[in-house]
C-alpha cells in the first residue's frame, strides 16, 4: 500500500509543476508583450528622428543665405529644441534595437531574470530619456536672446508662425511641411513617454512572476529537505 506521505509528496510534485508549467506559459505571454512594445517603440522613435531631421536640414540649408541678406531665420532663434528631439530618439531607438537583438538571439541557457532586470532598466532609461527631452523643448532651460527680444524662436514656432500668418504673406519654402513634421515630432516623444510607461509596467510583472516563483521554489526545496530528515 502506499503511505501517506508518499501521496503528499506526490501531490506537491504535480502542483509545483503545474505552477512551473504557469509561470512559463506567463512569462512566454509577458516576453512577446515586451518584445512588441521594443518593436513599437523602435519605430517611433525613428518616426522622431524622421520628423525632425529634415527640417534641421532644411536650416542648416537656409541659415547660410543670411550672409548673402536672404535671411529666413530670426536673430533670437533656437535650434536646441529639435537637437533634443532628435537626439532622444537616437538613444531609445538604440536601447532598443539591443533588446530586440538579446531578445531574439537564440540561447541554450534561461534568460528570463537577464531579459527582465534589462526590459526594467530599458523603460526607465527611454522614459527618463523621453521626459527630459520634452521638458527640455518645452521650458528651454539656459535660454539666451539678443537684446531686444523676450524670447526665443525655434524651428517649431517659427516656421508655424509663417504657417498661421495673414493671408497676404507668402509662406516661405517649405515651411508649412517643417511646422507639421516639428509638431509630429513632439507629439511622438509624447506618445514614447506612454509607452515606455507601460513597457515599465510589464517588466514589473515580469519581475513579481519571476519572484514569486523563485520563492515557491525555494519553499518546496525545504519541504523536500524536511521530508528527506524525517524519512
Amino acid at each position: 500500500m502506499t503511505s501517506d506521505s508518499s501521496l503528499t509528496g506526490s501531490g506537491d510534485a504535480y502542483s509545483s509543476d503545474m505552477e512551473e508549467s504557469t509561470f512559463l506559459k506567463r512569462n512566454r505571454i509577458i516576453h512577446f508583450t515586451r518584445l512588441g512594445l521594443s518593436f513599437l517603440i523602435f519605430g517611433i522613435a525613428i518616426a522622431v528622428v524622421a520628423c525632425e531631421a529634415p527640417p534641421l536640414r532644411h536650416y542648416k540649408n537656409t541659415s547660410q543665405w543670411a550672409s548673402a541678406g536672404l535671411a529666413l531665420w530670426p536673430l533670437n532663434f533656437d535650434l536646441r529644441p529639435t537637437t533634443a528631439a532628435i537626439s532622444c530618439g537616437c538613444i531609445i531607438t538604440v536601447l532598443n534595437l539591443v533588446y530586440i537583438a538579446v531578445a531574439l538571439l537564440p540561447s541554450p541557457h534561461s534568460r528570463i531574470k537577464p531579459l527582465n532586470n534589462y526590459a526594467s532598466a530599458l523603460a526607465i532609461a527611454g522614459f527618463l530619456t523621453a521626459l527630459v527631452g520634452i521638458l527640455f523643448i518645452i521650458y528651454l532651460p539656459s535660454s539666451n536672446y539678443p537684446a531686444g527680444f523676450s524670447k526665443n524662436e525655434t524651428l517649431h514656432s517659427w516656421t508655424c508662425k509663417w504657417k498661421t500668418g495673414t493671408s497676404g504673406t507668402k509662406t516661405p519654402r517649405h515651411f508649412d511641411r517643417d511646422c507639421i513634421n516639428t509638431r509630429a515630432g513632439f507629439v511622438l516623444l509624447c506618445v514614447l513617454v506612454g509607452l515606455e510607461g507601460l513597457m515599465g509596467l510589464v517588466a514589473a510583472v515580469g519581475i513579481w512572476f519571476q519572484r514569486d516563483v523563485a520563492r515557491r521554489r525555494a519553499e518546496q526545496f525545504q519541504l523536500e529537505r524536511l521530508e528527506v530528515a524525517t524519512k
